[in-house]
């Protein structure tokens, strides 16, 4: 099980979402953040080799 946060191109996570990525880490899981389309093929490859 991953996470992919889904931003704008060249937006970042605000500061609260950048605690819940840390918190979904420290829990063990994969969390990704992506801000274009071209990176899903590249998150999912990652996701399914874990």
């Amino acid at each position: 099980l991953a996470f992919v946060e889904m931003k704008a191109p060249g937006k970042h996570p605000r500061p609260l979402q950048i605690n819940r990525i840390n918190q979904l880490q420290q829990l063990g899981f994969l969390v990704y953040c992506c801000d274009n389309l071209n990176q899903i093929g590249g998150i999912l490859d990652e996701i399914q080799s874990s």
